[in-house]
């Protein structure tokens, strides 16, 4: 604020369009590729001391028509899976960037030579190093127009450009400007030596250069959504597949006990158990209608036909009968156990079918 007003300070804005960040990224993916691409093969093996002899031919031809196209295959794919976060993340940074620089408030600062308040005219971020934090600087003009100008960091530091040392004689040197129509030249002038170097600024040069292959480059190296998309599903089910082969590499045994698992139906388990129920002499085994699920689970009742059998151990002489019987099936009795009335016992048996779910009984049974 300047004798009562606010004081709109120009500033630099970090945050582009969106299609600026798309192209950046892509840019450095076809360079990328190019540099995968320009190789042409990998670098023959040292041991191979005649890099004309059939055995380095074959490697080079390997390399060009099979290792450098899967390289590129895999590049292109990671590429697009980290383009959208990457874009992301460049976006919440240079946002950050102008959030910082437009609610930063200029200090007060005087005119060393007339005393008067200095505008502030221009302000710009500094990006931190190591564990510095992004500070603002604000460039300032005396409203008599008085020398030197002055700048000054959000926190009232103020900035002290580093002196230009002679070549020569390490004398502080002199600087002016010479301004033509489209070019400024600095002037910088040693008063000890009378040592002179001149810096030209080209108005008229473009800062960027313009690729006239970017757009057939893009076609060629960076997928389009229908290929990452078809890449991040390929990717997702090779890592998984990946995943199951190093951990039955890892189970070897517990995916051998699986195997021999028996995997009994419904009317398999009902023989088995009734037979083998009736001879311990619980009869009448009867089956409720099974629920549908992730698993299969099924209601039961049988009767105890030993009246001199007491409920306690009817329950629990049932309950491990039917442990053991199941032990090496894909069924198991589920945890509420065995419910005992008036000699009759009920009770919900469990039927896995998935790997996975079978891999977690055989564990458990260790």
């Amino acid at each position: 604020m300047v004798n009562g007003k606010i004081q709109k300070v120009k500033q630099y804005l970090h945050l582009k369009p969106d299609k600026y960040y798309s192209d950046l990224y892509d840019r450095f993916t076809i360079e990328e590729c190019k540099y995968w691409e320009d190789k042409k093969s990998i670098d023959d093996s040292p041991s191979i001391k005649d890099k004309n002899s059939g055995k380095a031919k074959i490697k080079r031809e390997f390399s060009i028509k099979v290792l450098i196209p899967t390289i590129l295959h895999f590049v292109k794919g990671e590429r697009y899976k980290k383009k959208a976060e990457t874009i992301r993340d460049w976006t919440r940074r240079d946002q950050a960037k102008d959030d910082l620089l437009a609610s930063a408030v200029p200090p007060k600062a005087e005119c060393l030579i007339c005393g008067s308040d200095l505008i502030p005219n221009f302000r710009d971020l500094h990006d931190g190093w190591l564990d510095k934090e992004d500070r603002v600087l604000f460039m300032y003009d005396c409203p008599n127009r008085c020398l030197p100008r002055r700048a000054f960091f959000d926190n009232g530091e103020e900035w002290k450009p580093k002196p230009l040392l002679c070549p020569k004689c390490k004398t502080e040197m002199n600087r002016s400007h010479k301004k033509e129509t489209n070019k400024i030249t600095t002037i910088y002038t040693c008063p000890e030596c009378g040592y002179k170097e001149k810096d030209t600024l080209d108005l008229n040069r473009k800062s960027e250069k313009v690729d006239p292959n970017f757009e057939s480059d893009r076609r060629k190296y960076c997928l389009s959504d229908e290929e990452g998309g078809k890449y991040i599903s390929w990717i997702t089910n090779f890592r998984e597949l990946m995943e199951k082969i190093k951990d039955r590499e890892e189970n070897k045994e517990a995916y051998k006990a699986v195997s021999k698992i028996k995997k009994l139906k419904i009317n398999d388990l009902e023989k088995l158990l009734t037979s083998q129920l009736k001879k311990n002499g619980y009869i009448k085994l009867k089956f409720n209608d099974p629920e549908i699920a992730k698993d299969v689970i099924v209601s039961f009742s049988v009767r105890d036909e030993k009246p001199e059998r007491e409920e306690y151990d009817s329950r629990n002489q049932l309950r491990k009968l039917i442990n053991k019987i199941l032990k090496n099936t894909n069924w198991r009795l589920m945890s509420k156990g065995i419910n005992h009335r008036l000699g009759i016992l009920t009770g919900r048996l469990r039927g896995y079918e998935r790997e996975e779910d079978l891999l977690k009984l055989v564990k458990k049974n260790k």
